[in-house]
């Protein structure tokens, strides 16, 4: 997700995109983005987690509803924990341990526990809607991104690896250690 938005999104200020930057901090984005809306009142905030990510500060929904912090989340739902499956399809032949999440839970019903506005997207013609629907809400809002399960995010630098032995692109041979 952070990989995502960082070659897909265009910012129209400098020093506004906040991220880990690759540390692997899980559950990063909701934090980030509620201290960023804290910080500047006045601008809209988005924060784009993983669905695995996002459960890890999920807890959180509560303070934004109490504080009226009208944050917009953008969950991109693979039911996986993405870069590491991609890591597992890539370099241990599709052997899948412990990165699928087969009991998510109904992020907009969550949402809407806490009286936050949920939106669900299963299909790409209703992406633009949401986002604008989203926009439009004075307050919270949750948008749960239903996503290929299997999407993988380039480029990727293998562990132990340089930027000269990057993977750009889905390769059709599997990788070995």
């Amino acid at each position: 997700h952070q990989m995502w938005a960082a070659q897909h999104y265009r910012f129209k200020k400098p020093c506004t995109f906040l991220t880990s930057g690759g540390s692997g901090t899980m559950g990063y984005e909701v934090p980030a983005a509620m201290g960023a809306q804290v910080a500047d009142p006045d601008s809209i905030v988005w924060s784009i987690a993983g669905d695995g990510g996002f459960q890890m500060t999920l807890c959180e929904l509560a303070t934004i509803a109490e504080n009226r912090l009208p944050v917009k989340f953008a969950i991109l739902n693979n039911g996986f924990l993405g870069m590491v499956r991609q890591w597992q399809e890539i370099f241990f032949d599709s052997s899948y341990v412990s990165t699928g999440y087969t009991g998510n839970p109904d992020f907009v019903r969550l949402a809407e526990a806490y009286g936050i506005k949920g939106i669900k997207v299963t299909d790409k013609t209703q992406v633009k809607t949401a986002i604008a629907e989203a926009m439009d809400h004075d307050g919270p809002v949750l948008v749960d991104f239903i996503v290929e399960q299997e999407e993988n995010v380039y480029p990727m630098i293998p562990s132990g690896m340089t930027v000269y032995d990057m993977i750009e692109e889905p390769i059709s041979e599997k990788v070995t250690n």
